[in-house]
């Protein structure tokens, strides 16, 4: 039983598929949300929804431990962050807690022209429920923060070492914004975490998120001031290999990368530079990458059973 997690074009904010005897695929869009179901062969679906009519779903995620379990993240122009959390997969829906405060003094980060910005809370953009206990959930917010909750999403705590990290006030917005968009739990290593955050790079946790080091290394980014600085870089998506987590891959603008030890170092893969075109690394089932259109942010499965 595997899952397939895929950041998915502008119109529609994430998918999540579950490959078991039946499939099902959760699909956050501008327009609310939509549940699909199918059998194995995926001919025939059935769509409910939209839930949250006309609210923007920028994640949803169902807990590995218990696929009835189904976080989400709301968000308007006019009213904000909302996080919503099923435990009937999606018939029903119960707001949690939406507090998401930075621990402590929370400084400064650099804005677009690259004068001091505060950091202030304004979306949550990934939700990644633990791999062992459903009412364990983490968010990766924008302005880049990770927070985590014990209680199903009631409250929220900010691992504050990785924005306290000494090169936080150098991260700076991508296009979307000072997005914490990613966040990968290593099945192997309990205490290991993984998230990128746009644009500042990849980071990495050995300690359950105490501490972190950026995992840059072998990244060029022609477009900053010094293309091959520790952080800075525009990352879109980081996916894990999921029998070898120490394999990554990274949608990083016009790259796409692979590391073989967790982030110690990256190499490039050989590709086209052609605007939407999918590629496919053939010694790497069903992993499939989008690079970055005027349509598609990043499209990078985290399964290996099954195919999108």
């Amino acid at each position: 039983m595997g899952t397939i997690t895929a950041r998915a074009p502008k119109e529609v904010s994430s998918v999540y598929a579950r490959t078991m005897s039946t499939v099902r695929v959760l699909v956050g869009t501008k327009k609310g949300a939509f549940i699909l179901t199918s059998d194995g062969k995926r001919q025939k679906w059935d769509v409910s929804g939209p839930h949250f009519a006309g609210w923007e779903l920028y994640h949803l995620k169902g807990s590995p431990v218990d696929p009835n379990r189904i976080y989400a993240s709301q968000s308007t122009g006019w009213h904000g962050q909302l996080i919503q959390r099923s435990s009937d997969g999606g018939k029903t829906w119960e707001a949690v807690g939406n507090k998401f405060a930075y621990d402590g003094v929370p400084g400064t980060h650099q804005w677009y022209d690259g004068t001091p910005h505060p950091w202030e809370f304004k979306r949550v953009w990934h939700l990644e429920p633990s791999l062992t206990d459903p009412d364990v959930v983490y968010a990766g917010v924008e302005d880049a923060g990770l927070f985590l909750s014990k209680d199903g999403g009631q409250n929220w705590d900010e691992l504050s070492g990785l924005r306290g990290h000494g090169s936080g006030p150098q991260w700076h917005p991508g296009a979307g914004g000072l997005c914490l968009h990613t966040i990968i739990l290593d099945p192997v290593d309990p205490k290991r975490i993984f998230i990128a955050i746009s644009a500042a790079g990849a980071f990495r946790s050995d300690d359950a998120g105490a501490t972190w080091k950026p995992i840059n290394k072998g990244l060029h980014s022609k477009y900053i001031p010094d293309p091959n600085a520790e952080v800075g870089h525009c990352v879109h998506h980081v996916a894990m290999h999921q029998s070898r987590p120490q394999t990554l891959f990274m949608q990083k603008h016009w790259d796409i990368m692979r590391t073989d030890n967790a982030g110690d170092e990256s190499t490039c893969m050989r590709m086209s530079r052609r605007r939407s075109m999918w590629f496919r690394s053939r010694a790497i089932p069903s992993i499939f990458l989008s690079m970055a259109s005027s349509r598609f942010t990043a499209a990078v499965p985290e399964a290996t059973s099954g195919n999108l």
